[in-house]
C-alpha cells in the first residue's frame, strides 16, 4: 500500500506492518531534503533482544531508479532517522517487517533537527537572536527549494500537457484519413465488381 508524503512540514501515520510484508510511502520533496522520521514500534518493547535482533528494514529508494539511498533494521521500539532525498524526483520509504504485525507509529518531517542548532549554538557561541536569524534563513531556503522543484514539476506537467492536446488533436484527423481512404478504395471495388458483373 502505498501513501504521499507531499511537500508538507510535518506528516504523521500510524500503521500495521504484516510479516514479510512493505508498507511504503510516496515521498515528494526536492533533492537534498532533510527529513526526521521518529517512528514508535509499541509491539518491540514486549520482546527480547533475541526476538528483535532482525527487526524493522528501513529503506529510502527512488521510485525511477529504484536506487537505494538509505536501508537501517531497526531493533529498538522508538527511535529517530535522519534522511536526504538524493535526486529531484519522488523518493519511496518502505518499512517491513522480520516478523508481524507490527503497528507503527511515524512523525515525518522536514528540516534540520534540533541538536543541528544546539551545536551551532555550542560551537558558534551564538545567542537566541542569531539562532534565530540561521533558522529562519534555512526555512527560507527550504521553502525556495520547494518553490523551485514545483515549478520544474509545473514545468513537465505542462509539456505532458500539451503532448497530449496534440495526440487528441491529430488523432481525430488520422481516423477521418483511415474513414476517407477506406471508402474510396471501397468505392473503387465496388466499380470494378459492378462492371466485372456488367451490372454498371
Amino acid at each position: 500500500m502505498l501513501r504521499l508524503v507531499s511537500l508538507c512540514r510535518l506528516v504523521g501515520a500510524m500503521f500495521l506492518v504484516l510479516e514479510d510484508k512493505s508498507e511504503c510511502f510516496n515521498v515528494e520533496q526536492p533533492v537534498e531534503t532533510r527529513m526526521k522520521v521518529r517512528y514508535e514500534i509499541p509491539s518491540l518493547e514486549k520482546l527480547t533482544p533475541s526476538e528483535t535482533k532482525n527487526g524493522v528494514k528501513v529503506a529510502l529508494t527512488d521510485r525511477r531508479s529504484e536506487t537505494v539511498f538509505f536501508s537501517k533494521t531497526i531493533a529498538d521500539h522508538a527511535g529517530e532517522l535522519e534522511l536526504v532525498t538524493q535526486a529531484a524526483s519522488p523518493h519511496q520509504l518502505c518499512f517491513k517487517a522480520t516478523r508481524g504485525p507490527l503497528r507503527f507509529d511515524i512523525d515525518i518531517d522536514v528540516g534540520f533537527p534540533d541538536k543541528y542548532y544546539d551545536d551551532l549554538v555550542a560551537d558558534h557561541k551564538m545567542d537566541k537572536l542569531q539562532i534565530e536569524v540561521v533558522k529562519l534563513n534555512d526555512e527560507l531556503a527550504e521553502i525556495l527549494s520547494e518553490a523551485d522543484y514545483m515549478k520544474d514539476k509545473e514545468v513537465k506537467f505542462h509539456k505532458k500537457s500539451e503532448r497530449v492536446n496534440l495526440a487528441a488533436i491529430w488523432w481525430p484527423v488520422l481516423q477521418l484519413a483511415i474513414l476517407v481512404v477506406t471508402a474510396l478504395f471501397g468505392v473503387k471495388n465496388l466499380k470494378h465488381f459492378f462492371s466485372a458483373k456488367s451490372l454498371y
